[in-house]
């Protein structure tokens, strides 16, 4: 087209003044919405900005159901998002803010896989937070490894997990392997309680199995005879029959790695028939619950006073003084309600998850896989929950650290396995529970190796 040009004769008008200026700022402004637009689209929409730049974490927990796990979940759930606040106050991982999406098993394990693959392939997650129950691990595990997604669990303990095959090394806890309370509670049967004749039992699943058999291994090799070893169906209405085998010839003790639901009917059933009644009975951590188990026990008329258990030492409240900020934190975010089970090691579960992406310099399933177990084990500047702004800090400057956790050390050994004291539980004139003996790390380790 070609340029308009003035009558002959007559000059070009001018611009009115101060056109040019308004001009000028209005490009300015236009200029200004549009970059303001591409940042608030990176904040409030994840996708918009680049896969390695937000650390995106799912978690899979068993918030609602019949499983029994439902009482440990919701607290566990409250403990991660308590982390993940924390570190988004402090200026997120990578100056960002990290990503969580929520999802519920309801205690299955066919939906905890589910949902796992959700978070894989719809939220895109870079590590998931989960399950509460071994069962549910092993079934998220399906997808997690496969599709090269790191997986880290606050309470999933089955010595299954302790195999770098089975894993391919995308799985971490922050809950010790049940390798050891197996251990810890067959030399107890043994040698502390003078047992020398024991029937097993587990719920069929990853960690009912992976208990029952350390147990049965552990205290046949100490001198016991084990009489009998079971696994009773999850979510059956009668154990009766599953007793009676259980118990045929009677041993003098059972051992039961069960959780809630399932364990009130095992001990229903077992109190019912008076021909049992010389049965001794030690349990696991699985059923190591006041409200959902004891106080159960007492209003089904069965007294709980000679029974005892197993359990890590942080369950029962052996903890070292970085529990103590925790706990001020924890309830003074959720209305002084106490953290419980499981919850610590969920909000410890984060912060690894949060340091080794720092670390490593990109929010993705690689980079927190390489570098977790060096943000979680010496040496390095020594630093726990709460303190991001340092932990930011020490790994800018290049330097090493070593997380400390409200529910211990959390050295993250090669098979992704964290060291824990145990402890032997029992029930007091109130009906309450009470510690009654502590392995320590160091006996653990001797137990262990048997020397």
């Amino acid at each position: 087209m070609e340029e308009q040009k003035a009558p002959s004769g007559e000059a070009p008008k001018p611009a009115p003044k101060g056109k040019g200026l308004w001009i000028g700022i209005a490009v300015v402004v236009i200029v200004v919405a549009v970059l303001l637009a591409a940042v608030f689209a990176g904040v409030f929409n994840p996708s918009a900005v680049p896969e390695d730049s937000i650390l995106r974490i799912g978690t899979v927990l068993t918030l609602t159901g019949t499983s029994g796990l439902e009482v440990f979940g919701p607290k566990n759930q409250r403990g991660a998002l308590l982390a993940i606040e924390e570190i988004n106050a402090a200026g997120g991982v990578l100056d960002r803010p990290i990503a969580v999406v929520n999802e519920d098993d309801t205690g299955v394990d066919s939906v905890a896989r589910d949902r796992a693959q959700k978070l894989v392939t719809t939220n895109k997650v870079d590590a998931i937070l989960g399950a509460v129950g071994s069962g549910k691990c092993a079934a998220a595990l399906e997808v997690t490894k496969p599709n090269q997604v790191v997986q880290i669990s606050a309470s999933c303990t089955s010595p299954v997990f302790s195999d770098l095959t089975y894993t391919g090394g995308w799985f971490f806890r922050t809950a010790p392997s049940d390798a050891l309370q197996g251990v810890v509670a067959a030399n107890y049967a043994y040698t502390n309680r003078s047992l020398r004749t024991m029937a097993v039992i587990g719920n069929n699943n990853p960690y009912g199995r992976g208990l029952a058999n350390v147990f049965a291994v552990k205290f046949a090799a100490l001198g016991g005879t084990i009489t009998h070893v079971g696994t009773f169906a999850e979510g059956a209405v009668s154990y009766s029959s599953d007793l009676q085998t259980l118990l045929t010839p009677l041993p003098e003790a059972v051992y039961m790695a069960e959780y809630p639901t399932d364990g009130l009917k095992i001990m229903r059933d077992w109190a019912a028939n008076s021909a049992w009644s010389s049965v001794q009975w030690i349990f696991s951590e699985g059923v190591l619950e006041q409200a959902g188990f004891i106080d159960k026990l007492v209003q089904q008329g069965i007294d709980p006073a000679p029974f005892q258990g197993s359990a890590p030492g942080a369950y029962l409240g052996i903890v070292g003084s970085l529990y103590d900020g925790f706990e001020t934190r924890y309830k003074a975010r959720y209305s002084n309600e106490d953290p419980g089970l499981f919850t610590a090691n969920a909000y410890d579960a984060i912060y690894l998850l949060a340091a080794a992406a720092e670390k490593a310099g990109t929010a993705t399933a690689a980079g927190i896989a390489a570098f977790i177990r060096a943000v979680a084990t010496p040496p390095g500047s020594n630093v726990t929950g709460g303190q991001w702004a340092q932990i930011k800090a020490a790994i800018a400057a290049g330097g090493d650290i070593n997380y400390e956790g409200a529910s211990g050390a959390v050295n993250l050994d090669a098979l992704g396995d964290p060291l824990s004291g145990y402890a032997i539980w029992g029930i007091d004139a109130l009906d309450k529970i009470t510690t009654l003996e502590l392995f320590d790390e160091a006996t653990v380790v001797r137990l262990i190796s048997g020397s």
